[in-house]
């Protein structure tokens, strides 16, 4: 199926979805359309807030039979953890349409429809972005990716496989993976291939700092741009890299607004056709989620607040300006995920349900 045409039916079946809601309770419905694993995992205590979640109306991320067998493996790798069922459930009320849509070491593509879904997920073992902040996920319409992808912890995307299923309290959006649970800024920086950056952060004492601020975002240089510094220099440079406060979700970022930085600089973002730039810093892959808030890979160091030569408001004063003191757009979406391994302790499945329930209108 074109890609154009799978955007086609997922835009219609939405429509009709906002006309007529099925009736029929949660766990009827899964078990109805083949999800009898995850509709099992429900059953159990760690997935009282989702199946409790009515009259709120969720989006629920959900992993297919095979895909919780995968993850139930005792071979799993780090990356391949199970995501806790607070993530798979987005509330459905404050979507926020974003055009960015990146894909790390590849072509960046721009379409309309991103969004970023707060989750469930607020245990402290998962999620540290502040007093009330939940983790969350962000949704990328890709033209090759048919109907969507999903990007989750560990800079792991899963694929959006089929229309919404509609049930008595939102819609079941079957996805071909299970979500990653949100880790640590230097648990993340390896599965990205950000070595350097790691290795950067370390030698200039910041890691520690920053793996335990609640709520910032890393603009983190690729590899292959970073520079060899003195540490002294390295570290005022690294601050220019970071922002503190809630998490500049790709989504989220409009065209000429600003963000204040750990350095006390402030960096400006610019649109130039499909180019999206923070700080003059063009992101090449974006939106890898952390356990206290996002990683972006960026194309440059930033030395100064780089505005760029983007388009429409970017050559005009900064429309918002963001900072540490910044409360969460109202607009961000809240998501929850699914437990999905026996093995695992009770927090753990929690976690994964968590992430799978997402607030979004339907």
């Amino acid at each position: 199926m074109l890609p154009q045409a799978g955007a086609l039916q997922a835009t219609v079946a939405a429509l009709l979805l906002q006309l007529v809601l099925s009736t029929d309770p949660l766990l009827t419905v899964l078990r109805r359309e083949g999800f009898t694993e995850f509709s099992r995992l429900l059953e159990g205590p760690a997935g009282a807030s989702i199946r409790n979640a009515c009259p709120r109306r969720i989006i629920l991320f959900t992993p297919t039979n095979d895909a919780i067998a995968r993850a139930n493996s005792c071979t799993l790798s780090r990356r391949d953890d199970p995501p806790a069922p607070d993530q798979y459930s987005c509330p459905a009320d404050q979507a926020v349409p974003g055009p960015i849509v990146v894909k790390r070491r590849s072509t960046i593509t721009t379409t309309p429809g991103a969004v970023a879904l707060a989750n469930f997920l607020n245990d402290p073992q998962w999620v540290n972005l502040g007093p009330g902040q939940n983790s969350s996920v962000v949704q990328k319409n890709v033209p090759n990716a048919g109907l969507g992808t999903v990007l989750t912890g560990l800079g792991n995307i899963v694929k959006i496989t089929g229309l919404d299923i509609p049930f008595e309290c939102g819609v079941i959006r079957p996805v071909s993976g299970t979500f990653i649970l949100p880790r640590l800024l230097s648990e993340t920086l390896p599965a990205l291939g950000l070595d350097k950056a790691l290795d950067a952060l370390q030698r200039t004492g910041l890691l520690a700092e920053i793996d335990g601020q609640p709520g910032i975002t890393f603009l983190a240089p690729d590899d292959s741009v970073f520079p060899g510094l003195p540490v002294d220099q390295l570290a005022d440079l690294l601050r220019r890299h970071i922002i503190v406060g809630p998490p500049a979700y790709t989504p989220t970022l409009d065209d000429g607004e600003s963000f204040t930085t750990l350095a006390g600089t402030t960096v400006r973002v610019t649109v130039n056709g499909p180019d999206y730039s923070v700080g003059g810093a063009r992101i090449l892959a974006g939106d890898a989620v952390i356990k206290n808030g996002v990683i972006h890979t960026v194309d440059r160091i930033i030395t100064d607040g780089g505005s760029g030569s983007g388009s429409g408001s970017s050559s005009a004063t900064p429309t918002t300006t963001r900072s540490a003191t910044a409360t969460s757009p109202a607009s961000t979406i809240v998501t929850a995920g699914a437990a999905l391994s026996a093995s695992l302790s009770v927090s753990g499945v929690v976690g994964m349900l968590a992430a799978v329930v997402g607030y979004h209108l339907v």
